[in-house]
């Protein structure tokens, strides 16, 4: 797959989100890391501003073999910055691409479901699904990851999946997925570890995304804000203003040195 490099991320370029699901499906790819891991992640306006306070988040995502574009104003930069990326690749849409197909052919898979609810409503599709439900934690609580971690550890080594999806809030999955991965997978596995939020409860209807006309328009933001105000309007309307230097700072480093021969 093409990649273009964006605020230090390597994101897929010329794909269909189609097509990064068969490719997680067939096992493409020749970046695995040396201990076996391959990581997924889809990073929007939220994470770029978190990556530029957390170093190991962005690192999560610097060594992620795909990295999809979620957000539309990243799409928006990459042409105002001349690193065009065609389309958004989110979270959401790959889940309902591959989660059926891992279905039908009943492939392994470990979930860690942010509900019971959720957790039931997956198995009905997948039976042999291994689902775990974690208590709620804050992502600064080490060691509510590291007992987390250990759970994941074990159903990899009981189940051997082709996949784990982690559908918790992106800074618990960023710390999680650097705990877990510091642990080698069963030899002979190269299992995915997909920081995939809360794609899972869009699919099953737990949650409600917004109409396809927003979300072409890009103001899928603006939806969630609408509908959920007093947990988002700080995230939206203040930490992600940071964006704007960010992009700023991007177009600097592209832009050619006076004198420079």
């Amino acid at each position: 797959m093409q990649r273009v490099k964006l605020f230090g991320l390597d994101f897929v370029g010329d794909a269909t989100i189609e097509q990064v699901a068969e490719h997680v499906l067939v096992g493409g790819g020749t970046e695995v890391a040396p201990e076996g891991w391959r990581t997924l992640v889809t990073p929007n306006v939220d994470h770029l501003v978190r990556y530029a306070q957390h170093p190991t988040e962005r690192a999560v995502a610097v060594d992620a073999e795909l990295v999809l574009p979620d957000g539309a104003p990243i799409i928006w930069a990459s042409r105002l910055l001349g690193s065009r990326l065609p389309r958004r690749l989110t979270g959401s849409d790959f889940f309902s691409a591959w989660w059926p197909q891992i279905c039908a052919q009943g492939l392994p898979v470990v979930i860690v479901a942010s509900s019971n609810e959720l957790a039931a409503m997956l198995r009905a599709e997948h039976p042999e699904a291994e689902c775990i439900v974690p208590p709620m934690f804050e992502a600064t609580d080490a060691a509510a990851i590291a007992t987390l971690a250990g759970q994941i550890d074990d159903a990899v080594s009981r189940v051997r999946p082709s996949a784990v999806v982690v559908g918790l809030a992106m800074s618990k999955g960023h710390e999680l997925e650097r705990v877990v991965r510091s642990a080698a997978p069963p030899d002979g596995t190269a299992p995915w570890f997909m920081l995939l939020g809360a794609s899972a409860e869009f699919y099953v209807g737990l949650q409600r995304r917004a109409p396809g006309w927003i979300q072409r328009g890009g103001l899928e933001w603006l939806y969630r804000l609408v509908s959920h105000p007093r947990r988002l309007a700080k995230r939206y309307l203040v930490d992600d203003i940071a964006f704007v230097p960010l992009v700023w700072r991007e177009w600097r480093s592209t832009r050619p040195r006076s004198g420079a021969s």
